[in-house]
Formats: C-alpha cells, structure tokens, sequence
C-alpha cells in the first residue's frame, strides 16, 4: 500500500514545485532551497494535541534528496515510517542541464515508472507526462505562461489527450500564488483554492472552495505553521485542520539539512 501512495505521487507529478520555471540555475535554488544545501531528510509524523501544544504520534514515511556542491540534484530516496527503501529516482538530462526524465527504481533496481519533461524554445516547462511499470500512459500535463513567463495554467488530459482537469492560476503583486481556480472536463468550476504566505513565502492559511451543482460551496481551511534555521529553510512544519471553529494538529513534517562547509 505505501509503494502505491509513494509511488501515485512520482506519477500524478505532484513534486513538481509550483513556481517550477525551468532556467539554467541549481537544482538545489530551483527547487526552493537556501545556502549551500547538501542532504535534506524530510519526516513525516500524525499528529495530535492542541494548535498551541501539537505533537507527534506515527512516523509515516520519510525521503532524502541529495545535492552535489554545485548544487545539482543526485537522487531522492522515499522510505517507509519503518526506515525501508520503497523507491528511488534516478535523473537523466538533455544537453543543457535541464532534466528530461526521472524513472521511479524499485529496491530490486527495476524501473517502476517513467516522468518525461518537455521545454520549449525559451527553456520552460510545457509538457510533464508520466508512465506506469508496464510504460501504459498515468498522466499528461500541459503548462502554459502568460507574456511575463509565469506559469497561467495547467491542465491534466487523459489517454486519449482530452482535457479532464484544467487549473487556472492568479498571483498577488508579488508574484506569489493567489488562488487556483480547477475546472472539470466540462469546463465547470470544481473548486477554488486561496493561498497567504508569511514572510518566507510559505503557504500559512489555505482555504479550499469545493463546488458540487448548485449548492453551496464546502469550505474547508487548513492552518501551517514553520520552524526555520539561519538559512531561511524550514526545519519543521505543522499542519493544522479546521473544523467547527476548532484548530487541531493532524500533520508534522521535520526537515533536517546537512550543509557544505
């Protein structure tokens, strides 16, 4: 079950960071970190307590990337709340630097799945589609920009390359995301997502907006709350649920960084 989980997030190309503009700079500032990173070990924990007092119950899984001095990527590992290796990612790049495809390896060193990345002409990501075990297509997403190179849309086709799940974006001046606006395959409005930040520029409230026919929307709001080290990168983050006014802990995520000298 945890390979499936793991695994539906490398296909689904849900680690693709939001902001994700692919321009020849470090993997280690593209994907969003700070100083000379050289090993991230993320840990995700249950939670339970209070919003002021949270703490950490199930250890649920954890993952490791890997950086050279240079700042380009190595590997990323995902293991099992028990320490056991579900899969690793291995990166192959085309002839400028970008990376052109992942593949998932399994602790047998089999391949388990396949990511392809497109660029266009001005080096931006336009196309990500992702492949199963059997190379039977999982996903495919389109990327487009808007005159300024900023990433405006999204949408996610089927095997047959029909638009299933578009997703339109809008920014606050300073170039942070707004809202995301998803709309079905028939072009109806299905939820509607609003972002604030603090002054780090990670996500402290997000509050969801799902639309089913004509009734009123149901709305939920999820609360995030950061510990950060002398870097600026987040060495914990928690994750709070709102529910009939009361704030509770459901998600703990400890980041620990190991740094070139």
């Amino acid at each position: 079950m945890k390979l499936k989980v793991a695994l539906a997030v490398f296909l689904s190309g849900s680690f693709i960071t939001f902001a994700q503009v692919p321009v020849l700079k470090p993997d280690v500032e593209y994907d969003g970190y700070k100083g000379p990173v050289k090993k991230i070990t993320e840990v995700l924990y249950e939670a339970f307590g209070t919003q002021t007092k949270p703490e950490k119950t199930l250890k649920l899984e954890s993952s490791q990337i890997r950086y050279e001095r240079s700042g380009k990527k190595i590997d990323v590992k995902y293991f099992t709340g028990e320490e056991e290796l579900i899969f690793r990612i291995r990166h192959k790049r085309d002839g400028i630097g970008n990376i052109s495809l992942d593949q998932a390896i399994d602790p047998q060193d089999s391949v388990i799945g396949r990511t392809y990345y497109s660029f266009n002409p001005a080096n931006q990501l336009v196309e990500v589609i992702t492949y199963d075990q059997e190379m039977d297509l999982e996903n495919r997403m389109h990327v487009s920009y808007d005159k300024d190179g900023v990433i405006s849309q999204r949408s996610y086709n089927d095997r047959h390359n029909d638009v299933r799940r578009r997703e339109v974006y809008k920014y606050y001046d300073d170039g942070h995301l707004w809202v995301s606006t998803v709309y079905d395959r028939t072009n109806t409005k299905v939820q509607e997502v609003f972002f604030e930040y603090d002054d780090h520029g990670e996500v402290t409230t997000q509050t969801t907006f799902d639309y089913y026919d004509d009734e009123e929307p149901i709305v939920s709001v999820q609360i995030f709350s950061y510990k950060y080290d002398d870097y600026g990168n987040w060495i914990e983050k928690v994750e709070f649920a709102v529910e009939k006014g009361e704030v509770y802990p459901v998600l703990i995520i400890d980041r620990i960084y190991e740094y070139y000298k």
